[in-house]
Order: C-alpha cells, then sequence, then structure tokens
C-alpha cells in the first residue's frame, strides 16, 4: 500500500511539473510577442510565400547563434599563432578563405569587425545564389558595383569580389581594415571587377556638405553609384549613436545614384526576391539583423525600425527559403531596406 501511495505521488509531482513548464512556456511566448517589432513586413503577408508563417523577426538572444548540427560541412576552421582562418564553401563562387586573427569569445565591443557573424554568413550565401541564378539565366552578367558598409572581415565583399562585382568595402575599425584588405586580396582574381577598402565613419561623412570629395562617393561616382548597399550586422547597441547617419547616408547614396542615372542610357534594375524591380534610381539595400536581446532592448530595436519609416523606407522581410542554409542560422533575419516614395 506504502508503495502505491508513493508512486501515486510521484505522478502527481510529475503532472504539476509538467503543468507549471507549460504555463511558463505560454507566458514567454506571450511576451516575446510583445516585443516583436511590427513595422517589418512580409511581403506576402503572413505567409513567406514558401508554405511557412513568418512572424515581423525571429525571436532571438544576446548572441548569433549557429546550430552546430546543422552547420554546414563545407565550413573548416584552423588556428595558428596570427588567429584564426577559416573556408566557406559556396555554391556559385566557390571557396572563400577569411583570416579572422582572433576568435569571437574574444572579440571586445570595439573590434566586433574581428569576427565573422551569423549575419555575414546569411547575407553571402544570398547574395551568391542571387549572383548563381542570375549567371544561368543570362548569357551576360552585369558587374553589380557595391557598397559594403561596416564590412569587419569582408565575407560578403569576397563573395562579391569573386563573382567579378565591383567591390568598395568600408569600415571605421583601423584593425579591421587590415585584415579586410588582406582578405579581399585573398579572394580576388585580376580578371574579375575592381574592388577597394577605405575607411568610413558615418557620423563625419552624414556630416559632409560636399560628399564629392569623399573617398568612398568619389569612387562610386565613376560607376553611377551603389546598385548593392550591404549592411551585415550593423545594427545593435555599441552603434545606435550613429543610426541616424547611416540613414542620412543612405539618402545621400540615393541622392548619388539618382542623379548619376538620369545621365545613363541605359539604367539598370536589379530584380528583388518577389519578382518586382528595385527602381533604376534606388541603391538595392540589405541588412542581415541579429537580434540581440540582452544587447538592445525591444524599445531600442523599435526605434531603429521606426526612424527607417520615418525616413521614408521600410524594411522587408526575405523568406528563408530564399536563402542557403537559412536552417543554420536561426537567429538572423535578412531583410531588404525599400524606399516607399
Amino acid at each position: 500500500m506504502n508503495n502505491s501511495t508513493a508512486i501515486l505521488r510521484r505522478i502527481v509531482y510529475v503532472i504539476v511539473f509538467l503543468h507549471r513548464v507549460n504555463v511558463l512556456c505560454f507566458c514567454f511566448s506571450i511576451a516575446g510577442s510583445r516585443l516583436r517589432p511590427t513595422i517589418v513586413r512580409s511581403v506576402a503577408g503572413d505567409d513567406d510565400g514558401c508554405g511557412e508563417t513568418v512572424p515581423s523577426l525571429r525571436r532571438g538572444t544576446t548572441y548569433s547563434w549557429i546550430n552546430p548540427k546543422l552547420q554546414p560541412k563545407e565550413h573548416a576552421n584552423k588556428n595558428d599563432s596570427q588567429g584564426e582562418y577559416k573556408r566557406i564553401q559556396f555554391g556559385g563562387c566557390g571557396s572563400i578563405l577569411l583570416h579572422s586573427g582572433t576568435s569571437s569569445r574574444s572579440t571586445s565591443l570595439q573590434h566586433t569587425g574581428l569576427s565573422l557573424w551569423s549575419a555575414a554568413y546569411v547575407m553571402s550565401y544570398y547574395i551568391d545564389d542571387m549572383w548563381n541564378q542570375e549567371m544561368r539565366n543570362t548569357e551576360a552578367t552585369k558587374k553589380w558595383t557595391v557598397l559594403d558598409l561596416g564590412a569587419g572581415l569582408g565575407l560578403c565583399s569576397a563573395v562579391a569580389a569573386k563573382h567579378g562585382m565591383n567591390v568598395i568595402s568600408t569600415d571605421s575599425d583601423s584593425q579591421a581594415l587590415v585584415l579586410l584588405e588582406e582578405n579581399l586580396r585573398r579572394n580576388y582574381n585580376d580578371d574579375n571587377g575592381c574592388i577597394s577598402v577605405h575607411v568610413l565613419d558615418w557620423i563625419a561623412a552624414a556630416e559632409q556638405a560636399d560628399t564629392t570629395t569623399n573617398p568612398v562617393f568619389e569612387e562610386l561616382e565613376k560607376y553611377g553609384g551603389p546598385e548593392l548597399v550591404i549592411l551585415s550586422d550593423v545594427i545593435y547597441s555599441a552603434t545606435k549613436p550613429a543610426w541616424k547617419a547611416l540613414i542620412v547616408l543612405l539618402q545621400k547614396l540615393r541622392s548619388q545614384r539618382m542623379r548619376l542615372q538620369y545621365s545613363n542610357a541605359a539604367p539598370f534594375e536589379r530584380k528583388r526576391f518577389d519578382s518586382t524591380n528595385t527602381p533604376a534610381s534606388d541603391p538595392y539595400v540589405l541588412l542581415g539583423y541579429t537580434q540581440r536581446r540582452r544587447d538592445m532592448s525591444p524599445q531600442d530595436e523599435a526605434e531603429f525600425f521606426t526612424m527607417l519609416r520615418n525616413a521614408g523606407m521600410e524594411a522587408v522581410l526575405v523568406p528563408p527559403c530564399h536563402i542557403p542554409n537559412a536552417e543554420t542560422y536561426m537567429l538572423t533575419t535578412l531583410l531588404e531596406l525599400r524606399w516607399v516614395d
């Protein structure tokens, strides 16, 4: 009899425990849904066009998490006394070898550009697949002009360079600039487009009355402005003082391209993932964004997207089914920043 009572008591304890876990999970899901910004939209509404329901943004934690069980087999890391080398395999441009000079665990807030974050992988897989499809569907691939703002180690820039694009990579971290230039040179072929590396302070560039004297804008001038602007994991608490300057900088890039495209007899329109065209006068802006709940409050997060909306822009979610290996980087979202006027 005592044994039966003990068994029943344990069963009751298990049922009560499971009930409490379910209640907690429900509370957290409600809290998480209330914290999600509502400014980001999906082109197809709640459905992403791939048979999946897409939230405004994926809920995340502090860090750019990578699922090791789903990590592509092509990733190969090698450590030496000078830092860490990473080789990443892509379906279109082939293999990219990067020198990081450090590991992400030891990277300080002042030198976040010395590590590869998940948004760089997501963005790189996306643009590699985009240009690979373009190459298959057209006889002659258009040489894009790519501007990478906050390039860090330059994974996205290296992919663009291997595809033969004209690449202008920028960063404000002097240590990152050294590795950025090294990585671009390592993954660049002389037969491809032109590459260059510049130091760029967003605030200083935004406050500059005459951008024609800025080396970045001066180089973009000869290409007709940027076709693609890459923003890979540049929105977090440490960059908050420069958010307004970044949006002003995007407006200046658009104004430059608009001025130059009006004099271009054959304007170049870029195809979006939803089969619509980016207007020839607008840069195609991609933002790789990873939510960091401890690093940024929900209010901070909403503030950035509100600033975008006030500037006449919107953030459109790129469905995960359009991104190779998207399931590997579960906390990173790829967004298109579009002008709505």
